[in-house]
C-alpha cells in the first residue's frame, strides 16, 4: 500500500444553507503512513453505530450530489463532533490524497491535525482524502465493491486503546501497493479486516476480523497496543474491539491442521475471507469425500469477502 498519514479526511457540506465546493484532485507517488487515531470506545461502539443511518444515506448518493436528501444527511452527520470524526475517516479512506471537500459547519469548533483528521477554522471545515479506495464516490453512489473497501479501511483503523499507532494497510486494491521500505518498516502481521459498514439500520453491522501470524505468535513491537484481531476471552466469538472473530486468517501450524478464515494469501495480504468460523466444517479438507466433519482447513461455506485489508505494524 501507499502508507498514508491519516491525519486528514474529506468531504463536507453546510448544515442548513448547504453548498459544496467542487473537489480538486491531485496525485502523489510517495509512500505515506497511516496513523490510527480512533479508540475502540470512540469508533467501534459509538461512532459507527451512532452515525450509521447517515452513513447509509450517504452511500446512496455521490459525495457532491445536490439532492435534498444528500445535503440533509451530510449536514446531519456533521452536526456533532463524533459525526465529523466518523465522516472524516469515511472520506479519508474513500478519496485520493489531494482531494478535499469543504463546508461551513456552524456547530464546529476550531480543530486541526494531529487532534483530528480534518481542519475547522471559524466554522469552515476542510476534509481531505488520502487512500483513494473509492474515488468514484465523488460522482456516483457508493458501489457494493466501494462499500467493501471503505468498510475494511474503517474497521482496520479502530483501536482498542486511546493511543495513536502507525499501521500499514495492504490489500489487492491498486491504492494499497506498498514500497520495499514500507515492508521493512512494518513487518508484523496483525490480521485482516472486512465486512460492510453500510448495512440496513435494522441489521447488525457486518464487521469481521481474523488474527494474523504475528499476532497469533506474540505481542511484540506495535502489536502490544493493537488488539482488534484478538478474541475477547470475556466474549467468545468477538474480538476485543467488538468485531466478529473469524479465527486465524490462515493455518500457522500446518503440521497440526486447523480451521482458517481466508482462502488466499498473496504478496503479504489476504483475500476471499469468510466470516465467523466454526471448527465443525465439512468441506473435505481431510479428503474423506465429505463423510465426516474435518475440523481443519478453509471453510467453503458462507459469504466470502473479497475487499479485505491486512494490517501490519512495526517492530
Amino acid at each position: 500500500m501507499r502508507a498514508h498519514v491519516l491525519v486528514a479526511a474529506a468531504a463536507t457540506i453546510f448544515a442548513s444553507a448547504c453548498t459544496i465546493e467542487d473537489p480538486t484532485t491531485s496525485t502523489t507517488d510517495e509512500a505515506l503512513s497511516t496513523w490510527n487515531r480512533l479508540a475502540q470506545n470512540r469508533l467501534a461502539q459509538n461512532r459507527l453505530a451512532q452515525n450509521r443511518l447517515a452513513q447509509n444515506r450517504l452511500a446512496q448518493n455521490s459525495l457532491n450530489a445536490t439532492s435534498v436528501e444528500a445535503l440533509h444527511e451530510t449536514a446531519r452527520i456533521l452536526e456533532t463532533e463524533g459525526g465529523r470524526e466518523m465522516y472524516s475517516y469515511l472520506i479519508n479512506c474513500a478519496l485520493n490524497d489531494g482531494t478535499t471537500v469543504e463546508a461551513n459547519v456552524p456547530t464546529a469548533q476550531d480543530t486541526a491535525p494531529p487532534n483530528t483528521l480534518y481542519t475547522c477554522t471559524n466554522h469552515h471545515c476542510v476534509f481531505p482524502g488520502a487512500l483513494g479506495l473509492a474515488e468514484e464516490w465523488r460522482w456516483h453512489k457508493l458501489s457494493p465493491k466501494g462499500q467493501g473497501w471503505v468498510s475494511a479501511c474503517i474497521f482496520s483503523r479502530v483501536n482498542a486503546h486511546t493511543t495513536t499507532e502507525a499501521i500499514s494497510l495492504r490489500g489487492r486494491h491498486s491504492q494499497l501497493a506498498i514500497t520495499p521500505d514500507e515492508g521493512e518498516l512494518f513487518p508484523l502481521e496483525e490480521g485482516a479486516f472486512y465486512g460492510n459498514l453500510f448495512v440496513d439500520e435494522d441489521q447488525e453491522i457486518d464487521w469481521n476480523a481474523c488474527r494474523g501470524e504475528a499476532q497469533a505468535a506474540s505481542e511484540d513491537g506495535g502489536l502490544d497496543l493493537r488488539d482488534c484481531t484478538e478474541e475477547d476471552p470475556a466474549r467468545p466469538g468477538f474480538t476485543q474491539c467488538g468485531f466478529k472473530y473469524a479465527g486465524d486468517c490462515r493455518d500457522y501450524t500446518p503440521e497440526f491442521p486447523s480451521p482458517y478464515a481466508c482462502r488466499t494469501y498473496n504478496s503479504g495480504f489476504y483475500g476471499d475471507c469468510a466470516g465467523v468460523q466454526t471448527a465443525d466444517d465439512d468441506d473435505d479438507d481431510d479428503n474423506d469425500c465429505g463423510h465426516h466433519h474435518d475440523n481443519r482447513g478453509w471453510s467453503s461455506r458462507g459469504h466470502k469477502y473479497r475487499e479485505v485489508i491486512t494490517v501490519y505494524v512495526s517492530n
